[in-house]
């Protein structure tokens, strides 16, 4: 997509014969930042991207859709170390892998067991190279390695109090793994060490009505929660913001006249904030985490959008 470009040198010759002094020095590359934008669509049953160059849009490629198996694709990471996309689908209940421009067929690395519904959401800790998982409405929270060798382990399931848990994150540095659970409207963290008991951080009341995801800001230290709830409620969808420690209380960020209307999904990158709006005519926006600028309007037209990811590149221009 990004192919080098060439450095002209013509009548370099012609400029010597006439006694023009010329630079035979190359010049050195420049580093050019893009951004990577992976979503999901349930309704076309795609994976999609869009590339955006100096903050402007410069592509949007379909990865994989039904003719790669894809039936109904939710949540959706980014590796870049690895330039690979993790997903599920919750149609087939399998937690698949696929080079992040598309190329190649999708691997299928995990199968929920048939008495179970499929999983949901999705999060990659990248170092030591393991997936965590939802399955809300199993009740259930797991972890297995991302190169799908397994074993498949449950953290924490309806005995550890998980009651539709539905977004998740990770804190790396700390060795924390947070959760909102939608039909307890709870925000939970629990630390990645073995036999840790889930934290209750925030319950409904808190500011949220029914969350659904949530996005974890390790250079700021804050977590964002999007609410989205029932039509009639007393308020309108909204992201708010806390503590990862769960001590300051929830401020809201973003409501529905910035651009928030039945979101699903966050993703925090470089000093941005990004919400995925799930409708038949769904929408992209971001905006700063502190709500200093006005939202921005990044895409829309999205059919019944749900999973979002976000990477931020630097690549050479040649």
């Amino acid at each position: 997509m990004w192919e080098r470009k060439h450095l002209l040198r013509g009548l370099i010759g012609l400029f010597a014969l006439c006694g023009c002094q010329t630079d035979n020095e190359m010049a050195e590359p420049q580093p050019r930042e893009y951004t990577q934008i992976f979503w999901t669509s349930l309704g076309d049953e795609e994976i999609l991207r869009a590339v955006y160059q100096a903050d402007v849009l410069a592509d949007i490629d379909t990865l994989y859709g039904p003719i790669k198996g894809l039936e109904a694709p939710s949540a959706v990471v980014a590796d870049e170390r690895t330039q690979s996309l993790y997903w599920t689908d919750f149609a087939t209940r399998q937690i698949l892998r696929g080079p992040w421009d598309g190329q190649g067929n999708p691997e299928v690395l995990y199968t929920v067991p048939q008495r179970f519904d499929g999983p949901v959401e999705l999060a990659l800790d990248p170092v030591e190279q393991q997936l965590y998982w939802t399955q809300p409405f199993d009740n259930l929270i797991l972890r297995a390695p991302a190169n799908g060798s397994g074993p498949v382990d449950t953290l924490f399931d309806a005995d550890n109090g998980v009651n539709g848990a539905w977004g998740i994150g990770l804190q790396l540095a700390a060795g924390y793994l947070y959760w909102v659970e939608y039909q307890d409207m709870e925000v939970y963290r629990a630390s990645l060490d073995q036999g840790a008991s889930p934290q209750l951080l925030y319950r409904e009341g808190s500011g949220f009505l029914r969350p659904f995801g949530l996005a974890i800001d390790e250079r700021l230290g804050d977590i964002f929660i999007v609410d989205n709830p029932f039509p009639g409620s007393s308020h309108s969808d909204r992201i708010l913001r806390g503590s990862l420690d769960g001590s300051e209380p929830l401020q809201i960020v973003y409501a529905l006249e910035d651009g928030v209307d039945n979101a699903y999904n966050l993703a925090i990158d470089q000093g941005y904030l990004y919400w995925h709006n799930q409708l038949s005519n769904g929408s992209i926006y971001r905006g700063s985490p502190d709500a200093s600028t006005r939202p921005e309007l990044l895409l829309e037209g999205i059919n019944i959008g749900q999973g979002l990811a976000v990477v931020r590149s630097v690549h050479l221009n040649l």
